[in-house]
């Protein structure tokens, strides 16, 4: 029984840490970080925000735009990319078509005439073989990485750019946001504005952890290229950048927007390869583990491999919770955790109880991403996830 209470602890302890204990320390730490700025600020009456950069001193910038069989989104893409607010002549726009069999590259080549330029890569390889390739090719400065669905804010692109006038500064992330179409699911989005709120403290330590793929910056010649097979191509760049000693910053400011899914089950395909990704990555990014790096290696550890192996946590609690129901403290938490999965499973069934019904989408969403994460990992130790990506458009 001693075996099982330790167990049921530290397993249910490191859940309760990640997803509580982990945000209230960093919101602790954080704002300490904060106020030691501020009382900097008040003696030295130094700016403390990044200023704009100015006109003439606006380096030229290529936006990169991995695609695959995206007819239906990249005339759109295309047309948000030219209303940036960036001067024209400063401003490259490249597709990298991975191997595309349908209008994608016809309708890229209609642009042609307004500057922009198809990579057309016959054979399809995956999206870090067009992003490699395609980064050789471009001729910007900084490039900026988007996906094809993702659709820009204007001025989200001067907002990057001006972090860059910092020579330590190698990456810069944006901001993605999610909206919901029609009465589609709306976890995801809910789920993402927590994400933010990690990201914002965390960069108040330094730290950025990873990237998305819908809005990343990053200096050409601090890029390096990344494997061929690699899964979450957009982590690694920014990681890579960290380990090789340059600075990441996230921006709040520089936003993007992108459709939610409209139901947990359309996006368990891409959690399931994002998972495989965070156990492959994990493999390449160990260095960032390594306790010199201070805030970098505490935040991962919190942040990003405990989440990414919360679901065998869970799973221990509720399976060291079993020999122990007959005292009545376990007792209480074992029936907290049936409550908690019958809940999840009245969303999955349709069941509609007004009462709990917001808690249910909520515990729903939160066990799917986890079950994702957890066939994520089976397809990693399998080497069953392809690199190869088809996006299901939103």
């Amino acid at each position: 029984m001693v075996g099982a209470e330790i167990v049921f602890w530290v397993a249910a302890g490191i859940v309760v840490y990640t997803y509580f204990g982990y945000p209230l320390l960093l919101l602790i730490v954080s704002s300490v970080v904060q106020a030691g700025r501020d009382l900097r600020f008040l003696f030295r009456r130094a700016t403390r925000r990044t200023k704009p950069v100015t006109e003439q001193a606006l380096p030229r910038i290529s936006v990169l735009i991995p695609a695959h069989n995206e007819e239906e989104a990249i005339a759109a893409k295309l047309e948000t990319t030219f209303a940036l607010d960036y001067p024209n002549d400063r401003l490259e726009v490249i597709v990298g078509s991975d191997g595309s069999d349908d209008r994608t590259n016809e309708i890229v080549e209609s642009f042609a005439g307004r500057g922009v330029v198809l990579a057309a890569y016959g054979e399809r390889r995956g999206k870090p073989s067009v992003i490699n390739d395609t980064v050789e090719r471009a001729s910007g400065e900084i490039i900026i990485l988007s996906d094809a669905t993702t659709m820009i804010d204007p001025d989200a692109i001067r907002n990057i750019v001006r972090h860059f006038e910092d020579p330590k500064v190698g990456a810069v992330n944006g901001e993605l946001r999610f909206v919901s179409p029609g009465e589609g699911h709306k976890g995801e989005g809910l789920y993402w504005r927590y994400e933010v709120m990690i990201k914002f403290m965390e960069n108040r330590l330094g730290v950025v952890l990873g990237s998305s793929g819908a809005l990343c910056a990053f200096r050409k010649k601090v890029y390096r290229p990344i494997p061929a097979d690699c899964i979450c191509d957009d982590f690694l760049i920014t990681a890579n950048v960290m380990i090789d000693g340059h600075r990441a910053v996230y921006d709040p400011e520089a936003q993007s927007v992108e459709q939610t899914a409209p139901s947990v089950e359309m996006e368990s395909s891409r959690r399931e390869r994002i998972g495989a990704g965070n156990f492959q990555a994990l493999g390449l990014t160990t260095r960032l583990l390594n306790p010199a790096r201070g805030p970098v290696a505490w935040c991962y550890l919190s942040h990003k491999i405990f989440k990414w192996t919360t679901w065998a946590f869970m799973a221990g609690a509720f399976v060291a919770n079993l020999p122990l129901v007959s005292e009545r403290l376990y007792f209480v938490f074992f029936l907290l955790q049936i409550a908690f999965y019958a809940s999840a499973l009245l969303k999955a069934t349709g069941t509609q109880v007004p009462v709990i019904s917001r808690i249910s989408s909520i515990t729903h969403y939160f066990i799917s991403m986890h079950l994702a994460l957890f066939l994520g990992f089976v397809r990693y130790v399998r080497g069953s996830q392809k690199v190869a990506w088809q996006r299901k458009h939103r």
